[in-house]
């Protein structure tokens, strides 16, 4: 059966009308009818869902909603959005990520609400008239907020984000583990709005406005407050510490709270060394490089990377060497191809290795594995 076979002839009739976007004919045709003009609203078919995604003017969304006297908005419909010609919505990245609707079609099992149907439209009229109206953001579909479903979409973007939390979209209510998935870019978004809210904005306008004195130690210990509004689960520390993306953790230890200085560097080192999958101090010394090479908050001197780094060079130095010792050609192949990151670092000149070759009397075998790896 076609899906045009499961609408009857009067939500055919709408349908044509709203895709002509003619408030004056619609209103005429809503005029004529002998029932209300909810009754033509279905589990499949629902007039405001499907005004908003036919790119209807604002004019018609009010309409729709004031003449079905809908009780709450936060339901869900299943659309059938394929019914409908998008080569002229307005909004160029949904015509161009699917022409047709057909993945937002397929997306959360084709299960929409008003707010979502806005929202992946870019919307932003109808968005706030449908939160004054009652919308709630926080509304799951299928389990999932709207700002995930944006996301799985590819949907989501700094400007919508920005317009919901302008409308008071807020991580008291959408948990931050929930964001663990998104990109770094939004998670950013939300801990700041979180943090330096209003109520902090206000007190800073207010010291303005009257011409108050703040001590630089009153302020930090202020905006150390709001910082620690907030917990950044941990999750998300070993995501970033995993990729090497230390910038990320550095921005998220800000949130971790001084006091807990202590705990947060244990709980670095133990993790790297969780992540040295292949136990040649890797995730160790890319991340103590980064902390030599760069200006950072994080609770490590760079006197204390620079010895770290300079302990690891030495102990794979004293390996290679017993390795040499011992004649180990296997074994010695495989340690250089493990450590192959860090054998630049091992020896400065080819004599140093070369002396090496002199001074243990190696076979043939191991001068051929010393060639291979330090160019020599």
């Amino acid at each position: 059966m076609k899906t045009n076979d499961i609408l009857s002839e009067k939500q055919k009739l709408i349908l044509e009308l709203l895709k002509r976007n003619n408030i004056d004919k619609l209103k005429d045709f809503i005029n004529s009818l002998e029932t209300p003009l909810y009754f033509l609203n279905s589990t499949n078919f629902d007039l405001l869902t499907l005004a908003l995604s036919l790119n209807c003017t604002f004019y018609i969304i009010k309409l729709i909603y004031n003449r079905c006297n809908y009780k709450t908005l936060n339901y869900v419909v299943k659309d059938i959005y394929h019914l409908y010609d998008m080569s002229n919505h307005k909004d160029e990245t949904i015509v161009n990520y699917q022409n047709s609707l057909e993945v937002l079609m397929d997306s959360n099992n084709n299960v929409k609400s008003p707010l979502l149907v806005s929202l992946e439209f870019s919307d932003f009229q109808s968005v706030e008239f449908l939160i004054n109206k009652g919308a709630d953001m926080y509304f799951k579909i299928n389990g999932k907020y709207i700002l995930e479903i944006l996301r799985e979409e590819n949907l989501l973007t700094i400007r919508k984000l920005n317009f919901l939390l302008k409308n008071g979209f807020s991580l008291k209510k959408f948990k931050i583990e929930r964001l663990s998935n998104f990109e770094f870019k939004y998670i950013k978004k939300c801990l700041e709005n979180f943090v330096f809210d209003i109520n902090f904005i206000k007190y800073l306008l207010n010291l303005y406005k009257n011409k108050a004195g703040i001590s630089k130690r009153k302020f930090n210990h202020r905006v150390n407050n709001e910082i620690n509004k907030i917990e950044i689960p941990m999750e998300l520390y070993l995501k970033y510490l995993d990729r090497k993306d230390y910038k990320k953790v550095e921005y998220l230890y800000k949130y971790y709270g001084t006091e807990k200085t202590r705990s947060f560097k244990d709980f670095i080192l133990f993790y790297l060394n969780y992540f040295d999958r292949n136990f040649n101090k890797k995730s160790f010394y890319d991340f103590f490089n980064f902390i030599i090479n760069n200006e950072n908050t994080f609770p490590f001197s760079k006197e204390y990377a620079i010895n770290e780094n300079e302990t690891i060079i030495i102990n794979k130095k004293l390996k290679i060497v017993e390795l040499i010792k011992n004649n180990n050609n296997l074994k010695l192949e495989t340690f250089l191809k493990n450590n192959n990151y860090i054998l630049h670092c091992l020896y400065s000149s080819k004599s140093e290795i070369l002396n090496l070759i002199n001074e243990y009397n190696v076979s043939s075998d191991i001068v051929d594995i010393l060639r291979k790896y330090f160019l020599i």
